[in-house]
């Protein structure tokens, strides 16, 4: 099989205790036509000494040390350090199946596609359990869709996920794509835009990619501080997607999904500002209450009866009269010993 050029990025950041395992899969893929750059994003671990000892043993790896601006940027760096013509992604604590890219690559260049995809598997740290999300048995079978469908499975995020290491893609499709600088969740939103310029895509239900569920080791504390601010990334990310669906008639099938998608996490990150406050700015509550409002509501829209009269206060009585409400609410709440917050990881679509 001809076999072009693949560049594989691997970003890096506090990895010391998974990376090993991480780039024994990468240099050990039977597609052996590889690039592969390791990422180090100001880790104040030993991981960048790690990539500099692999750089020594495996001539095809390169080891670029950066200052810390998040996974985004640093796949962003890769993507300009990248010589290969198709380019792909492996997080620095997963792993992937000795023959993913062999096999991605040929139902590539066989169909004449630019981005291939594929089945994911969960592993669990804490006991090794594995949660198959697509076909534990590996069929070799791909199947091509086009460019609208493929786009339109990413933006409903049921079936097909915005992950941006279970896919390969052609080069030219990364020209122009803006990178979200200190994102650290929802930075693989970014993926629509790569099938939105795209012919076609190829995909499998063959789970090649090996996804870590690590243990959480942070205190209570440091849990919600993390949720919070991924709670803030992931809004933002999808409040762009949804204005990205509604300025492009070819995918308003999804509209209605992702309008109310994005409203339902609007709401809960105010909610959060006014249960913790003091994780956010002054201006904060009041910027994202704009963002919410903005998006339009009308009466027959099915958003869940509490959220549709909180959104209503929030546009015709004023953030003021909303805060009071809301913060009445919380007092009562916590008076039944109930909680006064919905967390990101509690959050379902």
């Amino acid at each position: 099989m001809n076999q072009p050029l693949l560049t594989v990025i691997v970003p890096c950041y506090n990895v010391e205790k998974y990376i090993d395992r991480c780039i024994l899969s990468v240099v050990g893929q039977s597609y052996a036509n590889l690039e592969i750059l390791l990422i180090d994003d100001g880790s104040p671990d030993s991981s960048g000494m790690i990539c500099d000892i692999w750089q020594e043993r495996d001539s095809r790896i390169r080891v670029i040390h950066k200052e810390n601006e998040g996974l985004a940027y640093a796949r962003k760096t890769g993507v300009e350090h990248a010589t290969g013509e198709y380019i792909t992604f492996v997080d620095s604590d997963d792993w992937i199946d000795a023959d993913m890219y062999a096999n991605m690559m040929s139902a590539l260049l066989n169909t004449k596609s630019d981005i291939a995809q594929c089945g994911v598997c969960m592993v669990y740290e804490e006991d090794g359990r594995k949660k198959h999300l697509n076909s534990e048995v590996k069929t070799g079978v791909f199947g091509v869709i086009g460019r609208i469908e493929g786009a339109l499975l990413i933006i409903e995020n049921t079936k097909w996920h915005s992950w941006m290491w279970n896919k390969i893609f052609k080069r030219h499709l990364f020209d122009g794509i803006v990178f979200p600088k200190g994102r650290g969740y929802g930075e693989d939103f970014v993926s629509l835009y790569l099938f939105h310029k795209a012919n076609q895509s190829v995909f499998t239900s063959d789970e090649y990619c090996y996804y870590l569920q690590r243990c959480n080791s942070y205190n209570g504390t440091r849990i919600i501080s993390d949720q919070l601010n991924n709670h803030c990334d992931f809004l933002n990310a999808l409040y762009e997607r949804y204005v990205f669906v509604e300025q492009h008639p070819e995918y308003h099938s999804a509209l209605l999904k992702i309008k109310l998608w994005t409203l339902r996490l609007g709401i809960q990150l105010l909610r959060n500002i006014i249960a913790f406050p003091k994780h956010f700015a002054d201006d904060y509550f009041n910027k994202k209450a704009k963002l919410v409002i903005s998006i339009p509501l009308t009466p027959n829209d099915k958003l869940k009866r509490g959220f549709k009269i909180e959104y209503y206060v929030l546009k015709y009585a004023g953030t003021k009269c909303y805060q009071f409400l809301r913060k009445m609410y919380n007092t009562i709440l916590k008076i039944t010993n109930r909680r006064t917050y919905t967390l990101l990881s509690d959050f379902k679509q």
